[in-house]
């Protein structure tokens, strides 16, 4: 058990004070041998066995009420597990879990995770005396100092947001704090659903986390409270895809939609309702299992209707325009809509960087022809010497079939990629040492007969089936010279010998992949079996469009929100003019991390939230517990709604008990009923 007031404790030892006044008062009177008495001993001696008794529990009852006052004014604390909280009356720091998964309740309209936790550490640390409150927030990560903890409820801040967690470099910004000041906090409060995804458990920073927190000069306690409750029947719903065709002599928007829950209850009839320029439409999907997909769902659209959108042209492209897509109310309001952003696709530009002109051909091929007579293609063939001039603004693709570049030219190529644009790699005939993106050239290697992929990613991405649901022929090719790769990246496609023949970087934005031969006949039969490359150039053309659109979706939080141009100062959600033109108020500093749409010079941003948060697990207790290895750690369950706080004072239980003491020894000192008859007929 915990005591606010631990130093009145020392009073304890008057326990035995009801013990010494009996002594005493023994100690006062001596004893006198006299013959009369002799007979009124040995008829007390008969009921002395009880007589004894009784004064044992009157001094056990003296001295229970003595320890119960005792007690009561030092003000215990339930919930003994939070022992060392004797610090966070001067300070305490509040790491708080603002991702949609902790707007999860109970039951729909119910208390959220999010206010639940907040409610029960805000009563927590009002009833530990806390003077002064550090919040890391997890949308922004910045540190906001409060001077009491009722004011985290007032926050906009300890709202709901769109954003991802990242509880490692929330608690590395904790360790900085406490750092820098020494007597800020005696432990740290995480209010968080131990999302894998918001946890990170495989991040290398996690063995930094624990050494840096156990060599605090405070001796910090981390305590968590936890709200696991996964939400089996929740149900979210995601637009992936929104694209503006042309179908005739007209246009249609295209929707790709995601409904997904956590785990598979029975098949499930789920209303989608689509809303677009004040017209809105109902979509009946049937849940089978934990997914279901809608692909290219068609609505006719009026191009022209949608010359101003909200009627400011200065702010919309004309013939782009947005929607949303709601379900039903459910446990999470916030995983129950999604925004998207359409509009005409600008021309489909690529910058060709090749040193070898067969190579340069079939790219140049294929890159020209668009896949709809409708759309522009244009191609700007650069020489690997003159790659320093390249403009990037405009480019949705970069095919490089040169040595790697370096220098500045790598710089430009990184911006572009950081910006969201997509960039293939081809093998030199002579590989350097360079490399980009972690990811380098070997040497070449010569097969006859040629080599066969042997496996490749066919259910997403470059390498995916045809809209009819036919396989591309990626297995058919026929490979001549392999360049061998360096470095770590994901394989979309690989050789017999478990080589990667089509390798994929790690990024943030944007795409860096490596092919390891060229559609050189010497090397591969790539450009007579041309479908192959055809789609890959196409559809990295594609991906690499929502970074130069007039309007494109992008993920709360995640890097260049609202802006897609690396040279422009609008990166920040809060510049440049961009507004909110759709969805639930936020404050203006966040406006890139909630859900909703923002224009800003002719160009539309759909934020929602990352998709991660409609999928993660939620990491197991032990999991947890590893993490913190080594720490003085404390977790807490608690429930969206939950009643019960995490520290009560319980002082008037010890309160109950003094009177129930005092009562049962004022009945046991009251004189016995029969001795007292007994001595009135024998005097």
């Amino acid at each position: 058990m915990t005591f606010l007031q631990p130093w009145l404790l020392l009073a304890l030892p008057i326990v035995a004070l009801p013990v010494i006044i009996h002594l005493v008062n023994q100690w006062r009177f001596q004893s006198v041998e006299w013959a009369a008495m002799r007979f009124l001993l040995a008829a007390k001696a008969l009921s002395r066995g009880y007589s004894r008794l009784r004064q044992w529990l009157i001094l056990a009852l003296r001295m229970l009420a003595v320890a119960a006052a005792v007690f009561a004014v030092s003000r215990p604390l339930s919930r003994g597990w939070l022992a060392s909280l004797g610090g966070d009356r001067a300070a305490a720091i509040v790491l708080l879990d603002r991702s949609p998964s902790m707007a999860q309740a109970a039951v729909a309209g119910g208390e959220s995770k999010l206010a639940t936790s907040l409610r029960q550490v805000v009563a927590a640390l009002e009833t530990l005396g806390t003077k002064r409150v550090i919040l890391i927030d997890s949308v922004t990560g910045s540190s906001l100092e409060l001077a009491s903890p009722r004011a985290l409820a007032a926050l906009p801040e300890t709202e709901p947001a769109a954003a991802a967690a990242d509880l490692p470099k929330m608690l590395q910004a904790a360790c900085t704090h406490l750092r820098a000041d020494s007597s800020a906090a005696g432990s740290i409060w995480i209010c968080s659903d131990q999302r894998a995804d918001d946890w990170k458990p495989a991040d290398g920073a996690w063995p930094a986390i624990r050494e840096q927190i156990a060599a605090l000069p405070q001796g910090v306690r981390v305590n968590l409270l936890a709200a696991t409750d996964p939400g089996d029947d929740n149900l979210a719903v995601r637009v992936t895809k929104a694209t503006l065709e042309p179908q005739g002599k007209g246009w249609e928007l295209f929707l790709d939609l995601v409904l997904r829950r956590q785990r598979d209850q029975g098949p499930v009839g789920a209303r989608v309702s689509v809303e677009l320029g004040g017209a809105r439409s109902i979509i009946e999907i049937e849940l089978v299992g934990t997914e279901a997909v809608l692909a290219r769902h068609a609505i006719p659209v009026d191009v022209a209707a949608l010359a101003a959108g909200d009627g400011s042209p200065s702010d919309l492209a004309r013939g782009s325009g947005w929607g949303r897509v709601t379900i039903p109310a459910d446990i999470n309001p916030a995983d129950n809509e999604a925004y998207f952003t359409f509009g005409k696709a600008p021309t489909r530009r690529t910058v060709l960087v090749a040193e070898d002109p067969r190579a340069r051909g079939a790219l140049d091929l294929v890159a020209r022809i668009p896949p709809d007579k409708l759309l522009t293609a244009a191609v700007d063939l650069v020489a690997p010497e003159e790659a320093a001039g390249m403009t990037l603004d405009e480019v949705a693709l970069v095919l490089w079939q040169a040595p790697l570049p370096e220098g500045e030219v790598a710089a430009l190529v990184e911006r572009f990629v950081d910006r969201g644009g997509e960039v293939v790699f081809l093998p030199p005939e002579v590989p350097t040492g360079a490399s980009f993106a972690g990811i380098g050239w070997g040497a070449w290697s010569e097969h006859s007969p040629p080599l066969q992929p042997a496996s490749w990613r066919s259910d997403e991405g470059w390498l995916s089936g045809t809209l009819t649901g036919e396989a591309l022929p990626v297995g058919e090719l026929e490979i001549r010279r392999v360049c061998g790769l360096s470095g770590a990246g994901t394989a979309l496609a690989t050789l017999p010998d478990d080589r990667p023949l089509l390798l994929r970087a790690a990024r943030d934005r944007g795409a860096v992949a490596f092919l390891a031969t060229t559609p050189s006949p010497r090397d591969s039969d790539l450009a007579a079996n041309g479908i192959v490359l055809y789609c890959l150039v196409q559809r990295a053309i594609d991906d690499g469009l929502t970074a130069v659109g007039p309007a494109r979706m992008a993920n709360a939080g995640e890097p260049a929100g609202p802006s897609a141009r690396a040279d422009d100062q609008s990166m920040k959600p809060a510049a440049d003019g961009w507004r909110q033109i759709a969805g639930p108020p936020s404050p203006s500093t966040e406006s890139g991390f909630h859900a909703g749409v923002l224009a800003s010079r002719g160009r539309l941003v759909a934020i929602n939230r990352p998709p991660r948060e409609d999928v993660s697990p939620v990491l197991a207790d032990e999991q947890i517990n590893t993490l913190f290895q080594g720490l003085s750690f404390s977790r807490f369950e608690q429930q969206a709604g939950g009643l019960g706080n995490l520290v009560e004072e319980v002082w008037r239980p010890c309160l109950v008990a003094l009177l129930l003491a005092l009562a049962a020894e004022g009945l046991l000192s009251l004189p016995h009923v029969a001795l007292a008859a007994r001595g009135k007929s024998h005097p």
